[in-house]
């Protein structure tokens, strides 16, 4: 008898051990949702992509899905880019454009091959504000567009996305 006791000790203590290496290794499987953020806390993701602390070498910000403007690192400065996916981004277009040429940046449209919503282009247009910003330069003008284009505020929440 005293032997099984012995056995079932040992047993209890190898699984427990397993377990808390289990916990401790990091090897947990975890749900992850798209990180909330608003105005004030863009500049954190922004040093993010900067310091290469994120997946890709591009985020999104979106509140709904139509008003979502990427920042993209290239060779170290940060350009702003907007993909008509669904009918209602193209109102937002010209807006974009005259923004742009209020503020002196080129705009050049490009596509990255991803179809559609809607009858058109076979690939949709993504029009690239040519900024160069820094970080800080980069965070402001992305303010000011979902300020001033999608009509957000400082009470706004956006999701990041890849």
């Amino acid at each position: 008898m005293k032997t099984i006791i012995i056995v079932l000790g040992v047993i209890i203590s190898l699984g427990v051990m397993y377990l808390l290496s289990k916990s401790n290794s990091g090897d947990k499987r975890t749900v992850q949702f798209a990180e909330k953020i608003q105005l004030y806390e863009l500049k954190t993701v922004m040093e993010k992509l900067d310091e290469k602390k994120l997946e890709y070498d591009f985020f999104g910000i979106t509140s709904n899905g139509t008003d979502c403007i990427y920042f993209v690192n290239e060779d170290n400065v940060i350009n702003i880019e907007f993909e008509v996916m669904i009918e209602e981004q193209k109102k937002y277009v010209n807006r974009l454009k005259r923004y742009a040429k209020d503020k002196n940046f080129n705009v050049s449209q490009i596509t990255y091959g991803n179809k559609p919503n809607y009858a058109g282009p076979s690939s949709a247009p993504v029009y690239r504000i040519e900024t160069n910003s820094s970080v800080n330069d980069a965070t402001e003008i992305g303010i000011d567009i979902m300020k001033s284009i999608f009509n957000k505020n400082q009470h706004s929440t956006f999701e990041v996305v890849p």
